[in-house]
């Protein structure tokens, strides 16, 4: 079933998927896309402020993306999205941690008669810490 803008507020309140972390990953991401030592070098990350490897900002970002589109997107009648109004980082990603995401509406924009933008809330766990949250702005068809 296909999600489109006059319902999508179904994905308010929900939650999504799991991803585990590993150490390799983050260090293959960091490699390519950011290569600062404490997301790359796991002994001299050992004695930073965090305390181990934690990965990049980008990383979270690209794996939380992930888990909204399994979640959330791909059953919904998305056009793309106009970007972001706000994206931090509160904690770090570190390997081991399992990530979910979850989903809040914070409304809905009348933009053409054909759709319409979502302001959609994207906030990405670990546990009890927070290591994402986003407000996208996801074009989304009507039906």
């Amino acid at each position: 079933m296909t999600v489109f803008l006059d319902d999508i507020d179904r994905w308010d309140g929900e939650s999504h998927g799991t991803y585990a972390v590993r150490e390799a990953e983050i260090i293959e991401f960091a490699e390519q896309y950011d290569p600062q030592w404490f997301h790359t070098d796991p002994d001299r990350a050992a004695d930073s402020i965090h305390g181990d490897l934690i990965a990049s900002g980008w990383h979270t970002a690209a794996m939380s993306m992930r888990l909204f589109v399994d979640g959330f997107l791909d059953e919904t009648a998305t056009l793309g999205a106009k970007g972001l109004d706000r994206l931090r980082w509160p904690e770090p990603v570190v390997p081991g941690d399992e990530l979910t995401v979850h989903s809040t509406i914070h409304g809905v924009d009348e933009e053409r008669e054909d759709y319409g933008i979502v302001r959609w809330g994207v906030d990405t766990t670990a546990g009890e810490k927070t290591v994402l949250s986003t407000e996208a702005l996801v074009l989304v068809a009507r039906s």
